[in-house]
């Protein structure tokens, strides 16, 4: 049996806990260290939600060519309930709080309008979630393609396809009116990370990291000077940027290349935060509005800028991996026995849930 590549579990482990560290960085700067501070974190802790399409892209694009019905049942089973659950407990505390009281039939009628249009209160981080499941759809016909194009023919496809992102961000922002042309392209937007993953554990070599070091550096440079010097020049600081998708891409190497964990203690906490990353990640907003920075701000360190976040952070990921734990052991496992799969198909099993 093939030794599990501990790698992507410490990588999507990393990932969730900076997605959570992002969301405690106050959106306000008093002063230029602040802003320093803000301005080179969020860039590389932004990175990270690229990595979570790759890391989907990679293990999908490369194992999605059975069938097709038994793939959609998983992903219900393992993303849309958990998903579905927590939306209801977003909306379950909004209603507690709220002035307006609605007839009984009518709140499951609001949630499920919220929720189909990715409005459910408190949960701007579950955008993230309409996204992944649009690719999920596509998925199994994405992987017959990859599969069926040669490394030369997938490394054309790459670069066509950053080159019309590329295009997109920058072509508005600079006068260039490409906008009715780009609008029908269709590879483009969070798919390029999704292909992306497939695509450079594929095709990587090692002797190449060095060339994805200088990309991703560069990257973070510019986007730095463009915040300082062009502020109102917006286009594509964030998400889909090629000096993001520069970033992404070279920390997603350098795991590749060195994330390997020695030590077997290590591999164990790091292997238990990856199976609860993706329950923690949908739990982790709520808990850091309504506990980690109500709890943070009652201590000394509220005070201290840089403290201040890495405290509410911290305590972010500890409240929300146990609420994690508590909850895909007991409730969510229970849901998910409502959808049966079959698991003798050809489906490339994933047991680590955020991996699918």
């Amino acid at each position: 049996m093939k030794e599990r590549e501990i790698k992507y579990d410490f990588l999507r482990a990393v990932a969730v806990i900076a997605i959570m560290m992002v969301h405690a960085i106050p959106a306000v700067s008093v002063n230029d260290k602040q802003w320093w501070f803000a301005a080179v974190m969020q860039p590389l802790l932004l990175s990270f939600v690229g990595i979570y399409f790759m890391l989907s892209g990679m293990f999908l694009l490369d194992s999605a060519t059975g069938d097709i019905m038994q793939f959609y049942k998983k992903r219900v089973k393992v993303i849309v309930i958990p998903f579905l659950f927590f939306s209801v407990l977003y909306y379950l505390y909004d209603v507690s709080r709220s002035l307006e009281v609605l007839s009984w039939w009518e709140y499951p009628l609001e949630f499920l309008r919220d929720f189909l249009s990715g409005t459910v209160p408190m949960a701007d981080h579950m955008w993230f979630m309409y996204v992944i499941i649009a690719l999920y759809l596509c998925t199994p016909f994405l992987a017959r393609m990859m599969k069926a194009m040669n490394d030369q023919e997938l490394t054309c496809f790459i670069l066509l396809i950053l080159g019309v992102q590329t295009l997109t961000n920058y072509a508005g922002g600079l006068g260039i009116g490409l906008d009715q042309i780009l609008t029908y392209m269709v590879f483009q937007g969070w798919l390029i990370y999704y292909v992306l993953g497939y695509a450079l554990k594929r095709l990587f070599q090692r002797k190449d990291f060095k060339w994805f070091a200088f990309a991703g550096i560069l990257g973070l440079v510019l986007t730095l000077l463009q915040k300082r010097f062009t502020p109102g020049f917006v286009p594509g600081i964030h998400d889909l940027a090629p000096t993001m998708i520069a970033m992404s891409a070279a920390v997603f190497l350098l795991f590749e290349c060195w994330g390997n964990l020695r030590f077997k203690a290590a591999r164990t906490v790091i292997t238990w935060l990856s199976r609860h990353s993706y329950s923690a990640y949908l739990a982790h907003y709520l808990i850091l509005k309504v506990a980690a920075e109500p709890i943070v701000d009652q201590t000394m360190v509220r005070h201290f800028y840089v403290p201040r976040i890495v405290c509410t952070t911290l305590l972010t990921a500890v409240l929300s991996f146990a609420a994690a734990w508590l909850l895909d052991g007991t409730v969510i496992k229970w849901l998910q026995k409502f959808v049966k799969t079959d698991t003798g198909k050809s489906i490339k099993s994933i047991n680590v849930k955020w991996k699918e």
